[in-house]
């Protein structure tokens, strides 16, 4: 099934270990432009230059965000202060954490590799979102310039036993930790060991793979991949660009933390607040809440049966909570969950966001924490409504994904995630 290949990763040099926590940084797309700013200033040789430079101005085909990476990326590797492994390995990767919804301390233990890249409809990769054309025209223009793999994709797959991590951690030596803004601690280390890297590799050849995050990138690099084709009369089918790097964790983790992914509608006239309302009303049962006492809407939300369709509501105008027990009928699949409901029965049907629109208008903003839903709302008043979600299981991803459905997207928000600059490749 999945082809898994270890490879020589692109990383900082040794030198440099006691300033990952100044060199690395979150995913791209979960930063803001003030912490885009935050990073350039941490360090002159931070990652943020090549995953997400900030563009001239004004930008040109000459001068633009893209080749600034490609110089920013040449100037590094041939200072020494990006080097590349003498030994292809896999890189068994940490995470450990405080869970935000729960308090308790966790570690997530997963490892980076590289897997074949396979079109959808070849089932060894499964998705579960759909996805948005502009973020993949960024980051298209990205690889083109720096043929470089900055970041990688949460993968999931089956691993009941733990078996793949045991075998990876008696042979792993670390080679570098950073600790992030959340106070996330991350530790890469590698395996080159023959035997066990072949006993892994062929072991992921009877496995599906189910993507956590990353859907966009996943898709970009397929046509990044078929884009490198075309230059070639005769494309090597084992070159680079024909894999992509991945963070693989077992789907039966129970270290894995799922937080859900809040909806925010920014505008309502009063007239179609009380339409709303009234809407709502007939189409669940609800519990209400002032807003000065969320705590209690919150523990409400968390508590709910899980056989229940159950949503939060923030009403701004009316500073109200609710607790909204919908009536629908929940089934299987996608229609065991709260964002396809709170898509089919609220959001479309009610106020007129539908997925076309979503995906051709600037309607939904989207937001994990539910205290800053709820000073977005309340206090901020930047935000007429905000929707608050439940979290699922990650087991739900697998079941989701093999029946072929997809979710709606942001549904699910793996937290924490790894972060970019701790290990690389070229393409």
């Amino acid at each position: 099934m999945a082809d898994l290949i270890p490879f020589k990763g692109l990383v900082y040099a040794d030198s440099l270990k006691s300033s990952m926590d100044l060199l690395t940084t979150p995913p791209y797309d979960i930063i803001s432009k003030e912490a885009q700013k935050a990073f350039y200033d941490k360090h002159p040789d931070n990652v943020i230059r090549l995953e997400l430079p900030i563009p001239p101005n004004p930008e040109t085909p000459d001068d633009n965000r893209y080749l600034r990476a490609r110089k920013e990326l040449d100037r590094m590797i041939s200072s020494g202060v990006l080097r590349i492994d003498e030994q292809p390995a896999l890189y068994p990767y940490s995470m450990t954490f405080r869970d935000p919804l729960t308090g308790n301390g966790r570690t997530i233990r997963g490892f980076v590799g590289r897997i074949r890249l396979e079109e959808w409809e070849k089932k060894i990769v499964y998705p579960h979102e759909r996805t948005l054309q502009g973020p993949k025209e960024d980051r298209m223009a990205l690889f083109k310039a720096t043929a470089c793999s900055f970041s990688q994709i949460y993968l999931l797959y089956p691993d009941a036993r733990r078996e793949i991590m045991g075998a990876l951690e008696k042979q792993a030596h670390e080679r570098f930790r950073a600790t992030d803004g959340d106070g996330v601690v991350h530790t890469l280390s590698a395996v080159t060991d023959k035997g066990t890297i072949s006993a892994v590799v062929d072991s992921f050849s009877k496995k599906s793979l189910f993507i956590a995050d990353g859907h966009h990138r996943y898709e970009t690099y397929l046509a990044y991949r078929n884009y490198r084709r075309s230059l070639e009369s005769s494309p090597n089918p084992n070159a680079p660009y024909e894999f992509v790097t991945v963070f693989l964790a077992a789907l039966e983790d129970e270290n894995l933390s799922v937080l859900p992914t809040h909806r925010l509608v920014r505008n309502l006239s009063s007239g179609d607040l009380s339409s709303f309302l009234s809407a709502l009303g007939a189409r669940s049962s609800i519990t209400r809440f002032s807003a000065a006492d969320s705590d209690r809407f919150l523990d409400e939300l968390r508590k709910s049966s899980p056989a229940e369709t159950v949503i939060g509501v923030a009403v701004r105008d009316t500073r109200e909570l609710l607790v909204s027990r919908l009536k629908v009928e929940r089934g299987e699949g996608v229609k065991g969950l709260d964002t396809y409901w709170l898509q089919e029965a609220v959001l479309s049907p009610l106020l007129g966001v539908t997925p076309e629109r979503i995906r051709t208008e600037d309607l939904l903003r989207y937001d994990k924490s539910a205290s800053s839903v709820l000073e977005k709302v309340f206090t901020a008043r930047e935000y007429a409504l905000g929707f608050f979600i439940r979290p699922v299981p990650a087991k739900v991803i697998e079941e989701v994904s093999l029946r072929g459905e997809l979710m709606p997207q942001k549904s699910t928000y793996f937290y924490p995630k790894p972060l970019t600059g701790m290990v690389m490749a070229t393409l």
